[in-house]
């Protein structure tokens, strides 16, 4: 209902400025010549009938076929049935009869549709609506107004010449004047309705002082020439009047300065006074007194206001287009300038990982820097089903786990493998009330991480706490381009992890390797050197290893190996080291542990040898001023007298050996 009635409102604003600028046309009108010298209400009907195109078509698509003709002829109807109905009555109560009223209406009826489906082909943005703002439209809307104008005239004035409907019949002086009266309507209405239609037209600076300079030297001027300087051919000095308004106003005060000062030039012209009034003797020697009289003088006006409209708006246009252009160019320039200066950050961010020591919290810190986020979370499975906080970094954002079998925004993006952004987590239904609540964050971006092998490593996650209704372009390349660093640095702190442990411990058992177990044991004695306490070594040997791996295999060999290491390490304290000493031998390190203590280790580790094996195990205390390799060669020598004394047993070294109970019979 509110929609019908604001176009019912249109419809009649539109309806009521057509007849008045009809009935101001009409008032041109010449006894004995039929139709006015001036034509208005061309531009006006021009705008409306193109308005009204507009309007019909927005929002929809046109259709194919005949549906896209049949919607044409409708929007034509939409046109012509409100024209006719306001000229036909403002011909006939202006002093017309019947058949020039008709022919009138439908002479202005089928100039306007010409004019509007020419504009459609050569300017189809002016039909659209848009603002009048390039100067190859504007040539195209002279072209198009000068021929529609030319075809209606010569149509209707020969309809009038044969069938004597309008006085004053065929002559190439009434075409020109019809064809000039229009294009001059045309120029003057159409730029500014389709300016003052327009919002969010780019505006310039405000001049009021200069602006009233303008109006008040136009009208000394107009009066001047007008009434002082009559017969004289000093028309010229109206056109700086235009060229001042397009060089330092706005194209829409341009065209209120045209609209004006053409109206004042036509209005005073045919009152008969100024340089385009006349007398003009021998320029039409055949023609009747009242032809040169009237009909010269505002063909020639008109002519004059025509071309000084285009002269101001080819210099306005011109202008506009060039600070278009430059803005175009600065906004090009500034968003190059953001761009680069985004590139650098997250060059400098990039850089900064290869060099951080925790690539993780690097990645994070990066996040943050390059997205102005208030807190950045890099989440990667824990192995326990569950998405947890390999690295934070924000003040007040504590650590946080999210379980893989909820459903969130974050396991969605982990699953689907797409980013999201979410400006309001509250009025997102998979948003955990735990990040919306628990952190106080109200916009989140997700990007997912993934490897080189496209695996889903895990998510980073900048948060904010005021709403982002929108990331800035840069931010989604930036996040992608974290995540898939982050995915390579990870990668390669694991690897390099990996080589790490791997230098320091056995491939088999993953027990400390020799290499580890002397960077260990030499720590121990200088601590033990240091701090006066005691350091015992144990050297532990499987009994009948070989027997075992010839029987079984070599497979599981190394199978009783590893649940060895596995079983040993179980009796262990986390500051003691335990090291693959070689083949079936183990070494073991235990500070602040004397001979007894150890002794008592190595039989634990005894107790739990798996698959019904035993071993053999060598104790010896470090003395200051031993090395470790001594220490170890009294502990290989206890070792030994265990295997004399029937394996399966633990020897102290410099412990005397037990006395065997004496033998009875």
């Amino acid at each position: 209902m509110r929609r019908t009635t604001a176009t019912a409102l249109r419809a009649l604003r539109w309806t009521v400025l057509l007849g008045l600028a009809l009935a101001a046309g009409r008032l041109t009108a010449l006894e004995g010549h039929g139709f006015a010298l001036v034509s208005p209400a061309a531009g006006v009907a021009a705008l409306w009938c193109a308005r009204t195109r507009a309007g019909a078509g927005r929002g929809h698509r046109a259709p194919p076929g005949r549906r896209a003709a049949s919607g044409a002829v409708l929007r034509a109807a939409a046109f012509a049935v409100p024209l006719t109905v306001v000229s036909l009555p403002v011909h006939l109560l202006t002093g017309a009869d019947v058949p020039a009223a008709a022919l009138l209406t439908a002479a202005l009826l089928g100039q306007t549709l010409l004019l509007v489906a020419l504009l459609g082909r050569w300017a189809p943005r002016l039909v659209a609506g848009a603002p009048l703002d390039r100067v190859r439209h504007l040539v195209a809307l002279v072209a198009a107004t000068a021929l529609a104008a030319a075809a209606a005239g010569a149509a209707a004035l020969g309809a009038a010449a044969a069938a004597d409907a309008l006085p004053g019949g065929w002559s190439w002086t009434s075409l020109a004047v019809w064809t000039a009266r229009a294009v001059v309507g045309v120029l003057l209405v159409v730029p500014l309705g389709l300016r003052l239609q327009q919002r969010g037209l780019p505006r310039r600076p405000p001049r009021a002082g200069e602006l009233a300079a303008l109006a008040a030297t136009g009208v000394l001027l107009h009066g001047w020439l007008f009434t002082h300087l009559e017969g004289l051919p000093v028309a010229f000095l109206l056109l700086p009047l235009t060229v001042w308004a397009a060089l330092r106003f706005s194209t829409s005060v341009l065209s209120v300065h045209n609209l004006l000062a053409g109206a004042a030039a036509v209005v005073l012209t045919l009152e008969g006074v100024g340089p385009f009034a006349g007398p003009f003797p021998g320029v039409f020697p055949a023609a009747p007194d009242e032809v040169a009289a009237a009909v010269l003088p505002a063909l020639l006006v008109q002519a004059f206001v025509g071309v000084s409209a285009v002269v101001g708006l080819v210099l306005a246009l011109v202008r506009d287009e060039r600070d278009a252009l430059l803005a175009r160019v600065r906004a090009q320039a500034a968003g190059a300038l953001r761009q680069a200066e985004h590139a650098a950050a997250l060059t400098a961010a990039l850089r900064s990982l290869n060099a951080a020591e925790d690539v993780r919290a690097a990645i994070c810190a990066a996040a943050r820097e390059v997205t102005g986020a208030d807190g950045a979370y890099l989440l990667e499975p824990d192995g326990s089903g569950a998405l947890s906080s390999a690295a934070v970094a924000g003040a007040g954002f504590p650590p946080v786990s999210v379980r893989l079998e909820e459903e969130s925004v974050t396991t969605a993006v982990i699953r689907g493998g797409d980013p999201l952004f979410v400006a309001d987590l509250a009025a997102h239904d998979g948003a955990s009330p735990r990040l919306r609540e628990g952190l106080g964050v109200t916009s989140a971006a997700f990007q997912p991480v993934r490897t080189s092998l496209g695996e889903r490593a895990g998510v980073l996650v900048c948060v904010w706490r005021a709403r982002v209704d929108a990331l800035p372009a840069h931010v989604p390349i930036a996040l992608a381009t974290l995540a898939s660093e982050a995915a390579h640095a990870v990668e390669r702190a694991d690897l390099l992890l990996r080589l790490a442990l791997a230098a320091e411990r056995d491939p088999l058992t993953g027990l400390a390797n020799r290499r580890r177990w002397d960077e260990s044991v030499a720590s121990e004695t200088a601590r033990a050197a240091r701090s006066g306490l005691p350091l015992s070594f144990v050297l532990l040997d499987l009994d009948h290893f070989k027997r075992y791996n010839d029987t079984l295999g070599h497979l599981a060999g190394d199978d009783l190996l590893r649940e060895f290491a596995t079983a040993a390490a179980g009796c262990l304290r986390e500051v003691d080291t335990l090291a693959r000493w070689g083949g079936e031998e183990f070494v073991l390190a235990l500070p602040g542990c004397s001979a007894a203590g150890a002794r008592a280790v190595a039989d634990r580790i005894r107790a739990v040898v798996p698959r019904g094996q035993t071993c053999t195990a060598g104790v010896a205390q470090w003395r200051p001023g031993q090395t470790a390799a001594e220490v170890l060669a009294l502990c290989d020598l206890a070792l030994y007298e265990g295997k004399e004394r029937g394996r399966d047993v633990t020897v102290v070294a410099d412990e005397p050996a037990p006395v065997p109970a004496p033998v009875t019979t």
